[in-house]
C-alpha cells in the first residue's frame, strides 16, 4: 500500500486486463429522480452503490439565483469533485506504481462561468471561460520525474477524457403515460374510434373492426409506452 494505492491488488488487475482486453470494457449507469413531490429541499436524487460502503444517496440542488432552494450541493460543484476526486487518485495511483511516496498532496479547482446561455439570455455562448486544476505535492521526487507522473495522469485520468473530449450523449425521451390514457392509446381505434384495438402475439396492435394498425406497443412490466 502506498499513497493509498493497493499496488500489489492494482498490478494484478492490470496484468489480467492486459490479457484480455475486453474486460477493458465496461457500462456506467445511474438512475436519479427529479423529486417532485417534495416543496422543498433537494430537487433531484440518486442513489449510488458502491463496492463496501453498500448504497449512498446524493441529492443536489440548484442556487436560489437559478431558481433552487440552495439546500444541497449544486450538480456543477459535484461535477468539479468528481474532475479533481478522479485526476488525484491517478496522480496518487501512477506516483505509487512507480514506488514515489507523496508526503502531502493537495489539488484546487477552479473554474470562470458565464451564465448567459443558462439564463437563456442568447444561446451559443461558452458557459466556460478558464478551467484550472493547481496540483500541490510534497515528495522526495524531483520536479522532472512528478511532471512525467503528471503526464501519465493526464493522458490516462477518465475524468480528463470528458474534460478534454468533445462527449455528445444520445437522449431518449420517454413519456409515461396514465392509466387512462394507457388504455385509450391502447385500445381505442385512431380510424373507427371504437375499442377495438388487440395486441397480438408479437406485441403489435391491430383493430378487430377495421383492421388498423396500431402505432404503439405496450410493456406489460412498466406500463411505459413508447413510438414505434
Amino acid at each position: 500500500m502506498l499513497n493509498r494505492i493497493n499496488v500489489e491488488g492494482f498490478k494484478k488487475v492490470q496484468d489480467d486486463y492486459r490479457k484480455d482486453r475486453s474486460k477493458c470494457k465496461k457500462t456506467i449507469e445511474l438512475n436519479g429522480r427529479w423529486r417532485l413531490e417534495a416543496d422543498y429541499g433537494p430537487q433531484f436524487e440518486v442513489k449510488l452503490k458502491t463496492e463496501r460502503a453498500g448504497e449512498i444517496t446524493v441529492q443536489t440542488d440548484e442556487t436560489i439565483i437559478l431558481g433552487g432552494g440552495g439546500t444541497a450541493v449544486h450538480p456543477v460543484h459535484y461535477c468539479m469533485a468528481g474532475f479533481a476526486g478522479c485526476f488525484s487518485a491517478a496522480f496518487a495511483k501512477w506516483a505509487a506504481m512507480r514506488g514515489i511516496e507523496l508526503k502531502r498532496y493537495d489539488i484546487k479547482i477552479s473554474a470562470d462561468i458565464d451564465l448567459t446561455t443558462g439564463f437563456g439570455i442568447e444561446d451559443g455562448i461558452d458557459a466556460v471561460e478558464d478551467y484550472k486544476l493547481e496540483v500541490t505535492v510534497e515528495s522526495d521526487a524531483n520536479l522532472d520525474v512528478l511532471n512525467e507522473i503528471l503526464e501519465d495522469t493526464k493522458n490516462r485520468c477518465f475524468c480528463m477524457y470528458c474534460i478534454q473530449t468533445p462527449i455528445t450523449p444520445k437522449i431518449e425521451l420517454i413519456k409515461e403515460f396514465s392509466e387512462q390514457e394507457q388504455e385509450v392509446i391502447h385500445f381505442i381505434c385512431p380510424t373507427c374510434f371504437k375499442k377495438s384495438m388487440i395486441f397480438l402475439d408479437d406485441n403489435t396492435q391491430v383493430c378487430q373492426e377495421c383492421g388498423t394498425t396500431g402505432f404503439f406497443v405496450l410493456n406489460p412490466v412498466t406500463q411505459k409506452v413508447s413510438l414505434k
